[in-house]
Order: C-alpha cells, then sequence, then structure tokens
C-alpha cells in the first residue's frame, strides 16, 4: 500500500514540476530558469526535484518519453492501422501539446523532439514486421527522413497555430508520402 501511495506522490510531484516549467516557461527563456524557481512554482521541495531529474531538461525529456509511449500505446491498440491513420493519429496527438511545443520552439529546444521522434522511429519500426526486407542502412536513413519530415511539419504546423485540422494535415502529408 505505502508504494503505490509513493507512486501516486511521486507522480502529482512530477506533475507539479512540469507544469511549474511550462507556466515559467511561458514568461522567460528556459535558459534563464532556475531549479530554485521551478521547485518554488510548484510548491515542492529541491530534494523533490532531484529524486526525479538530474537538470532542467530532464524534465522535458521525460516528458517527451512519456508522450511518445502515449502515442505508441495509442496506435498499438489498432488490430490494423494504415499510412493515413498513423499520420492523422500523430496531428491530433502532438495538437494536444501545443503550448509545449510552443514552449520548446520559444527555448530553442524543439530539438528534443527531433530527437525523441527518431528514437520512437527506430522503435516503432523494430517492433513490426517488414513487408519487404532492407539493409540497416537503408532503414537508418529511411527513419531519419521520415523523422525529420515530421518534425519539419510539425514545427511549421504549430508556429502557424495549428489552424489545419488533423485530417487535413494528415492528407497533405499522406499525399507526400504517395507522391500523389
Amino acid at each position: 500500500m505505502a508504494n503505490k501511495y509513493n507512486d501516486t506522490q511521486n507522480k502529482i510531484t512530477k506533475e507539479s514540476i512540469f507544469t511549474a516549467l511550462m507556466i515559467l516557461m511561458e514568461k522567460k527563456n528556459f535558459k534563464n530558469i532556475s531549479i530554485t524557481e521551478v521547485t518554488k512554482k510548484a510548491g515542492v521541495s529541491r530534494m523533490a526535484f532531484y529524486r526525479n531529474y538530474s537538470i532542467l531538461e530532464d524534465i522535458i525529456s521525460v516528458y517527451l518519453d512519456e508522450l511518445f509511449e502515449e502515442y505508441s500505446n495509442h496506435i498499438s491498440n489498432y488490430k490494423e492501422i494504415d499510412n493515413y491513420e498513423l499520420t492523422r493519429s500523430f496531428f491530433s496527438h502532438f495538437r494536444k501539446h501545443q503550448k509545449l511545443i510552443t514552449n520548446l520552439i520559444n527555448s530553442d529546444l524543439n530539438i528534443l523532439i527531433l530527437e525523441r521522434s527518431v528514437e520512437f522511429l527506430h522503435s516503432f519500426c523494430s517492433s513490426i514486421v517488414h513487408k519487404t526486407l532492407c539493409s540497416p542502412e537503408f532503414e537508418k536513413y529511411n527513419i531519419a527522413f521520415i523523422a525529420g519530415g515530421f518534425y519539419n511539419v510539425l514545427m511549421e504546423w504549430s508556429k502557424s497555430g495549428m489552424k489545419e485540422s488533423d485530417e487535413a494535415m494528415a492528407k497533405m502529408v499522406y499525399e507526400r508520402i504517395i507522391m500523389k
């Protein structure tokens, strides 16, 4: 019972720290934010911070890992999923996190999204059965190409306020993929 309570408390602490960081990032550049400011805003001790993270960037990295894990879990719920639906789900999932993306862009930390995208695609591709066999070199470059494309489209879409629907974004990207 104590472990379940500790897990819940730890989750609340991490959520508080993340929320505090996002609020602070709306007001000032990430490079000018201190751990003390974050812990004070979150209402937690520095010890609580260091139990979960080593540096401020870890807050974002851990959150992005969880974000991609949520997306992975979502798409794994489909028995069969095509490229269009994968793409639509991608935009739908990231729309929910527009404030995070905007904060990362404004603080020149958006590269963290690209890094996590590449990691996610490597993991995703290794977990599915390839219809065609390809060399490790081809797979490596193909993943870099796809991740870079999705990342750049996501950044542009976010900078323009995510005005287009998830479906419109998926259609645009999907049409590029199949070369219509």
